[in-house]
Protein backbone atom coordinates (compact mmCIF):
# COMPACT_ATOMS: atom_id res chain seq x y z
CA UNK A 1 0.00 0.00 0.00
CA UNK A 2 2.42 2.43 0.67
CA UNK A 3 4.04 1.94 -3.02
CA UNK A 4 0.67 2.79 -3.82
CA UNK A 5 0.43 5.87 -1.71
CA UNK A 6 3.72 7.49 -2.89
CA UNK A 7 2.71 7.09 -7.03
CA UNK A 8 0.65 10.09 -6.24
CA UNK A 9 3.33 12.21 -4.20
CA UNK A 10 5.85 11.48 -7.07
CA UNK A 11 5.80 13.17 -9.93
CA UNK A 12 8.11 12.58 -13.09
CA UNK A 13 8.56 15.85 -15.53
CA UNK A 14 9.45 14.17 -18.96
CA UNK A 15 12.00 17.12 -19.57
CA UNK A 16 13.41 17.93 -16.29
CA UNK A 17 13.33 14.53 -14.40
CA UNK A 18 11.87 13.25 -10.70
CA UNK A 19 10.54 14.71 -7.74
CA UNK A 20 9.63 13.35 -4.55
CA UNK A 21 7.53 16.31 -3.52
CA UNK A 22 6.77 20.17 -4.57
CA UNK A 23 9.04 21.49 -2.19
CA UNK A 24 11.95 19.69 -4.16
CA UNK A 25 10.96 21.66 -7.20
CA UNK A 26 11.54 24.36 -5.44
CA UNK A 27 15.10 23.92 -4.40
CA UNK A 28 15.90 22.42 -7.71
CA UNK A 29 18.67 25.45 -8.58
CA UNK A 30 19.26 23.82 -12.32
CA UNK A 31 15.33 25.44 -12.66
CA UNK A 32 14.16 28.82 -13.72
CA UNK A 33 11.29 30.15 -12.16
CA UNK A 34 8.95 29.44 -15.59
CA UNK A 35 10.61 26.23 -15.39
CA UNK A 36 9.38 25.72 -11.77
CA UNK A 37 5.78 26.95 -12.51
CA UNK A 38 5.77 24.53 -15.46
CA UNK A 39 6.78 21.28 -13.52
CA UNK A 40 3.90 22.48 -10.63
CA UNK A 41 1.29 23.18 -13.60
CA UNK A 42 2.01 20.04 -15.15
CA UNK A 43 2.15 18.25 -12.05
CA UNK A 44 -1.33 19.56 -10.82
CA UNK A 45 -2.39 18.75 -14.04
CA UNK A 46 -1.40 15.15 -13.47
CA UNK A 47 -3.30 15.33 -10.20
CA UNK A 48 -6.61 16.59 -11.55
CA UNK A 49 -6.67 13.32 -13.78
CA UNK A 50 -5.49 10.68 -11.50
CA UNK A 51 -8.38 12.48 -8.90
CA UNK A 52 -11.03 12.28 -11.76
CA UNK A 53 -10.36 8.28 -11.72
CA UNK A 54 -9.89 8.03 -8.26
CA UNK A 55 -11.54 10.44 -6.14
CA UNK A 56 -10.61 8.55 -3.01
CA UNK A 57 -6.54 8.50 -3.99
CA UNK A 58 -3.93 8.11 -1.56
CA UNK A 59 -1.52 11.27 -0.84
CA UNK A 60 -3.94 12.93 -3.22
CA UNK A 61 -5.25 15.79 -1.26
CA UNK A 62 -1.63 16.21 0.66
CA UNK A 63 0.15 16.49 -2.28
CA UNK A 64 -2.17 18.98 -3.84
CA UNK A 65 -2.13 21.30 -0.40
CA UNK A 66 1.93 20.76 -1.23
CA UNK A 67 1.52 22.17 -4.81
CA UNK A 68 -0.78 24.83 -3.33
CA UNK A 69 1.85 25.89 -1.17
CA UNK A 70 4.71 25.46 -3.27
CA UNK A 71 3.21 28.05 -6.19
CA UNK A 72 2.36 30.54 -3.80
CA UNK A 73 6.28 30.65 -2.10
CA UNK A 74 7.35 30.76 -5.59
CA UNK A 75 4.69 33.41 -6.55
CA UNK A 76 5.71 35.03 -3.36
CA UNK A 77 9.61 35.18 -4.57
CA UNK A 78 9.66 33.04 -1.29
CA UNK A 79 12.32 30.29 -2.60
Amino acid sequence: MATEAMKHARFTHPTHGDYDNPEAVLNDDRLTDNEKRTVLDEWRSSLKHILRNDPDAPQAENTNQSLDDAAAKLAAGKI
